[in-house]
């Protein structure tokens, strides 16, 4: 059977109970893939039969993505100030894709041949996440005026990443119906593992949320583009980090790590771990406890981490 065949069956299958995001990450990083097949045997992936594959395929994709050179093919490679090999997340990342792949292949039966048994990949580098201070939040809000739209905008999406722990992409995917006022709360629907959840919407950002909902009155999802009525998208949050990081200087500085900020934050407020897992979304305490390690490294250097709102907590700092 061909290869693009068997790729088409299984995003068809994946399509019926992935989330968007999911979709796009599959056909992505599996594409990638093909692209190397492509590259190594001289003639396109699609034309090739599963077959022909060697059964070492997999590791041999993992040494080859290990020397790849960070932005490889990239334009302006030239012109940035990068050297060296991408990290051993970023192979990671690529790999958990064409795992899952080969992993539907042997479930599926069209190869006898378990492509995955005994690969292993490398280990995830060990970078410090170092969350927030509350001086470097206060410097970021103050790049933004709250009387201007854009900006608007901008402290909406910020805090709900910083204050609520959402993903960048539940932001972009959130609705109107999904900010309860009355409640306080904010549902996030089928989001990442087709996950559900609800959180807590503190005094601050529902502030905010109320003032965007008044000035823009949204449709659809409700974070907007500015000059047409489109929905924001990655690059939207892209380009409003960059201008973040050039206004601050945070060089570290990262959708991802607003998220890391509050779980860290919410520890170290006296959250419980439970809690913070529903909160965040996570399917278990694996990626959790993490954050247990994280909080108790800056309570005892007494760091002044970012801390949220006392509505999270029944007895504040």
């Amino acid at each position: 059977m061909r290869l693009q065949e068997c790729f088409e069956d299984f995003l068809r299958d994946g399509s019926m109970y992935w989330a968007p995001s999911s979709y796009q990450y599959y056909k992505r990083n599996v594409d990638y893939f093909f692209n190397y097949l492509a590259n190594r045997y001289g003639r396109p992936s699609g034309s090739m039969e599963l077959s022909e594959l060697p059964e070492t395929i997999l590791a041999e994709y993992v040494v080859w993505l290990r020397s790849k050179e960070k932005y490889a093919g990239h334009p302006l490679r030239g012109a940035m100030n990068v050297n060296g090999t991408i990290k051993n997340n970023t192979v990671n990342t690529y790999m958990r894709a064409v795992k899952c792949f080969f992993n539907y292949l042997y479930r599926r039966k069209y190869t006898g041949i378990r492509y995955t048994e005994g690969l292993k990949l490398p280990r995830s580098d060990d970078d410090q996440i170092v969350p927030l201070l509350a001086s470097e939040v206060y410097r970021i809000d103050r790049i933004f005026d709250e009387e201007k739209p854009g900006d608007l905008r901008a402290l909406c999406i910020v805090h709900l990443m910083l204050d609520a722990g959402l993903r960048s992409c539940e932001v972009i995917a959130l609705e109107p119906g999904d900010l309860v006022f009355d409640s306080n709360t904010i549902v996030i629907n089928r989001s990442k593992g087709n996950k559900s959840r609800v959180v807590l919407m503190c005094p601050l950002l529902e502030k905010l949320l109320r003032q965007y909902v008044q000035v823009f009155h949204p449709k659809g999802t409700l974070f907007r583009k500015l000059e047409e009525n489109k929905g924001i998208n990655g690059s939207v949050v892209k380009a409003l980090f960059q201008r973040i990081v050039r206004n601050t200087g945070i060089e570290r500085l990262h959708p991802h790590l607003l998220r890391h900020t509050f779980a860290t934050s919410y520890i170290m407020g006296g959250g419980n771990l439970e809690t913070l897992r529903l909160l965040l979304g996570h399917f278990d305490y694996s990626v959790t406890r993490k954050y247990l390690h994280l909080a108790a490294q800056y309570q005892i250097t007494g760091t002044d981490i970012y801390q949220l709102d006392p509505i999270f907590f029944q007895k504040g700092y």
